[in-house]
């Protein structure tokens, strides 16, 4: 009995002690699988940052990876071939799409921007032309015939208000003056000889039937000199000008006939030359200002209505303008009158667009590409159009994700909105983004195409 005893314990030590050593090798082999997977790992890992233990500082990150959720929280359990987490690892961060720039590094390298709501808006795209705004057009012609001397303004020319454009010598303005001259004398006679008579009918030598007559003759006198006077400044002379005349004995200038510019602009049309002979009927010059043009515009029935109500209401209608000379330029504009007439072949009626031409680099008779911008009611998210980025077909930003880190998040773009890009997936409001210098970030994280990596 005492023996089938200590054989049962025997039996189940040996069976202890075989459990015992398939256990410790079964701890040994987990142990090695942990490790070369990179799950385990001993003392302190290299290439890699020193984690802060500040409990405010472990609570941030947290907080700002939990807007990301859960593509956030991939991105913190993901461990490299180093043994670490991958977006703390100098040569693997970058598999996850994932940047580290130290502050001042980022300062100088990038320049960023928010994410934001904006109104939304339907954009209307139509083509038109280019014209003047013929409200500042202004034709020149001479107010007498006579003989170009000379020419002092020549197409293409900036002008402004009175400068001399040419000189005529006309034998119009020249009768005009005599005339002047003429009836400055009448006048003055007429006043004199009314003093004498008004002296003498005091005194009771003359009757008053000659102080009457004195008295009519200066009336007389004044309309005539009044008459000529108005007939000067047909000429475009001023009060100064026609004082001077009776001391004008240069019978070279008696008779010129001095063409000014009755405003600022540009000479766009030149129809003179020295020497030649002009009259009243002839356009000698055109000046317009090209600094504000118009753009007329075709727009379709379809598209009347909401124009309309806006126009209507006093809202103001944003419109781009773009021509192919320019193509890389936005000339701002805004719609200010629609047509009163439907054209029957095409359906369409014309929009006018004032557009400021700051620089005058728009043309009268060019072909535009205009887009106008009718508002909503609902919003939507955009970024700078420069934060966009792209690579393989697929668009993306650099987004702020927490710390010093920049991570590549894919986006899915709408509309372009001037120097901005409607944003329909990827980003949300609020978050920053990279505006300038994300292509330096972009070829930093594509050495994963360069063969660079945990494989190296």
């Amino acid at each position: 009995m005492l023996e089938k005893r200590r054989q049962n314990n025997a039996s189940i030590l040996q069976k202890a002690n075989h459990f015992g050593m398939a256990l410790f090798i079964f701890v040994v082999l987990a142990g090695i699988i942990g490790w070369l997977t990179g799950n385990l790992h001993f003392g302190p890992s290299s290439g890699v940052e020193s984690k802060s233990t500040d409990a405010s500082e472990h609570s941030v990150g947290h907080e700002q990876a939990a807007e990301d959720s859960p593509h956030a929280a991939e991105l913190e359990k993901a461990i490299c071939e180093h043994g670490v987490p991958t977006i703390e690892c100098d040569n693997c961060r970058f598999e996850l799409g994932m940047v580290k720039l130290r502050p001042s590094v980022a300062k100088a390298l990038i320049e960023t921007d928010s994410a934001r709501k904006v109104n939304n808006t339907t954009v209307l795209k139509l083509t038109g032309q280019v014209q003047l705004d013929k409200t500042t057009v202004v034709n020149i012609v001479p107010t007498g015939s006579g003989r170009v001397k000379r020419v002092d303004k020549l197409l293409g020319q900036d002008v402004s208000e009175g400068d001399v454009l040419a000189v005529l010598h006309s034998a119009d303005l020249g009768q005009a003056k005599a005339q002047y001259l003429e009836a400055q004398a009448r006048f003055e006679l007429a006043a004199s000889t009314l003093d004498r008579e008004k002296d003498l009918y005091e005194k009771k030598v003359t009757s008053k039937v000659d102080y009457l007559s004195a008295l009519n003759e200066l009336n007389a006198a004044k309309a005539y000199h009044a008459a000529g006077e108005k007939r000067l400044r047909l000429f475009g002379l001023d009060t100064e000008q026609i004082q001077a005349i009776k001391n004008d004995k240069d019978d070279n200038q008696f008779a010129e006939l001095i063409l000014r510019a009755p405003g600022a602009g540009t000479v766009i049309a030149h129809d003179i030359s020295a020497g030649s002979l002009v009259d009243t009927t002839q356009t000698l010059f055109t000046i317009a200002d090209l600094s504000n043009l118009w753009v007329w515009s075709d727009l379709y029935e379809k598209d009347l209505a909401v124009l309309h109500d806006l126009l209507s209401s006093g809202a103001p209608i944003d419109a781009r303008v773009r021509v192919k000379a320019f193509g890389q330029d936005v000339f701002t504009g805004r719609v200010d009158l629609i047509g009163s007439t439907i054209d029957e072949h095409t359906r369409t009626v014309k929009v006018r667009i004032q557009v400021v031409n700051e620089h005058l680099k728009l043309r009268p008779g060019m072909f535009a590409e205009v887009e106008i911008i009718v508002p909503r009611k609902d919003s939507i998210t955009v970024v700078p159009a420069t934060s966009v980025l792209s690579d393989d077909g697929k668009t993306f930003v650099f987004r702020h994700w927490r710390d010093d880190f920049w991570v590549r998040r894919d986006v899915v773009v709408g509309r372009r909105l001037g120097d901005l890009v409607q944003i329909l997936d990827g980003v949300n409001e609020g978050d920053t983004v990279v505006a300038h210098g994300g292509f330096m970030l972009k070829s930093d994280i594509l050495r994963e195409k360069m063969g660079a990596g945990c494989a190296d």
